[in-house]
């Protein structure tokens, strides 16, 4: 089952649980996860940066908390920020917040959008190939590769513990390091399967 409810007013939006919404007002950023890569640098998990919940459980975006969460010591060496949700899922304005915020730190962004609950395509693979050398170049260097989707569970969870598997991790110890930090990464039975695959040597590259 999701860890989010529909939003009936739009199909493209969600409304998050109450358990959530206390969690996000508990936070001050959109942050979930940093955990060390094997060979070198971090990755790191998060919600669409500055992504509030407001009344109901809809989503809202905070230019305070978009600026926590850039600003965090988390990212102070993030090399690229891969964005994965698609923009229709946010607030209007919320991306073009992003990215003008990224811009004005000199944080590179790449959006690489998979569809909420999904798993990787064949459109995200070969996106990937586009960034895989600065994703590499960028590890190597002992920096962060930063991994943002709505929540900051399914999708960058998912594609983080590739990563990982990617480097040696098997998917037990993948999950773990990631629900270690943040219980609700990776979210879904397919993504569950995805990753299985990629650990068996199949799926798409990540």
């Amino acid at each position: 089952m999701s860890v989010y409810q529909s939003c009936s007013e739009s199909p493209q939006m969600k409304r998050f649980t109450d358990s959530q919404r206390a969690a996000e007002r508990r936070a001050s950023t959109s942050l979930r996860t940093c955990i060390e890569v094997p060979g070198g640098g971090c990755v790191v998990t998060m919600g669409f940066p500055g992504l509030t919940i407001g009344a109901g459980g809809h989503p809202g975006a905070d230019p305070e908390r978009l600026a926590a969460t850039l600003d965090h010591p988390a990212l102070a060496d993030c090399g690229l920020l891969v964005v994965l949700v698609e923009e229709a899922e946010l607030p209007e304005g919320a991306f073009d917040g992003l990215r003008m915020a990224a811009a004005a730190r000199d944080l590179p962004l790449a959006h690489l959008p998979i569809r909420d609950y999904g798993v990787p395509g064949q459109e995200f693979a070969e996106q990937w190939q586009v960034v895989a050398p600065q994703v590499e170049a960028l590890l190597a260097e002992g920096r962060t590769l930063g991994l943002s989707c709505h929540y900051g569970a399914g999708r960058s969870g998912t594609i983080a513990a590739s990563l990982l598997i990617d480097r040696g991790l098997s998917l037990g110890e993948a999950i773990l390091a990631l629900r270690e930090q943040f219980p609700d990464s990776i979210e879904t039975e397919g993504q569950m399967a995805w990753l299985d695959a990629r650990a068996r040597g199949g799926g798409a590259p990540a």
